[in-house]
C-alpha cells in the first residue's frame, strides 16, 4: 500500500544527522512519500552547523538563521543554497522540549513559509556560549557571546518558536497516579497539516 505522510524523527543534531537525514529521505521517497512529518519533540539539540546543513535541504533561498554578539567577529548570516533541496510538503512537530538547535531549524522553516510547525512553543534555547579560562587551577567562565535570530529577525533566547499551530495536550489519570497521553495529539495534528498542505499544491 501506497503511504503518502511518512514522520521522521531527528532526536538531536549532531554531524552525521545530514547525511543520514538525506539517506532517510531517499528511502521514504522510493516508499512514495507525498509529505514528509519531521518530529523535533524532546530534541534539545546540538550542532548550529547540523541544524543549518538540515535547514538548507527544504529551503531553496532565503536566511535560515543569523548571530549577533558583542562584537562584529561574531556575527554571521545563514543562508540557503538553491542546489539538492527537498520540495516536499513539510510539517515540523515541536514542543517544550525543544530546544537550541532544533528551534533554529523549525524557525528557519516557519519564516521562509517552507512548512507548517505544530505543537507547543519551544523552550527558547537561543544563545551562544563560550567558556574562558580565569588562568588558575584550570577553571574557567560561560559567558554568552551571541544570540541567535530567526530569518525575519525574531530573538529566540526565552521566546522560543511558535507553532503555527498549536495543539493543547492533556493527560489522562491511568492507575496509582500515573498519567498517559490517550493519543499522540500532536502527531494526529501534524498528519492533518501534512494531508492539507498536500490538498494546496
Amino acid at each position: 500500500m501506497k503511504q503518502t505522510t511518512l514522520p521522521t524523527c531527528i532526536p538531536t543534531f549532531q554531524k552525521t544527522t545530514s547525511r543520514d537525514l538525506e539517506a532517510a529521505l531517499w528511502d521514504l521517497h522510493r516508499k512514495g512519500m507525498e509529505s514528509l512529518i519531521l518530529d523535533l519533540r524532546g530534541n534539545p539539540g546540538g550542532l548550529l552547523t547540523s541544524s543549518v546543513e538540515v535547514a538548507d535541504k527544504f529551503l531553496t533561498q532565503g536566511r535560515i538563521v543569523s548571530t549577533r554578539g558583542r562584537s562584529a567577529q561574531e556575527d554571521f548570516n545563514y543562508q540557503a543554497h538553491y542546489g539538492g533541496t527537498w520540495r516536499v510538503p513539510l510539517v515540523v512537530l515541536i514542543d517544550g522540549d525543544s530546544a537550541s538547535a532544533s528551534e533554529i531549524f523549525a524557525g528557519a522553516i516557519k519564516d521562509n513559509h517552507r512548512g507548517t510547525i505544530v505543537g507547543t512553543t519551544s523552550f527558547g534555547k537561543g544563545s551562544v556560549q563560550g567558556i574562558f579560562p580565569l588562568g588558575y587551577a584550570g577553571a574557567g567562565i560561560r559567558l554568552t557571546t551571541a544570540k541567535f535570530f530567526s530569518p525575519v529577525g525574531k530573538p529566540i533566547s526565552h521566546r522560543g518558536v511558535e507553532p503555527d499551530e498549536n495543539v493543547r495536550v492533556v493527560a489522562k489519570p491511568r492507575g496509582e497516579g500515573l498519567s498517559q497521553h490517550v493519543e499522540d495529539a500532536i502527531l494526529e495534528a501534524g498528519i492533518q497539516a501534512a494531508r492539507n498542505r498536500v490538498a494546496a499544491r
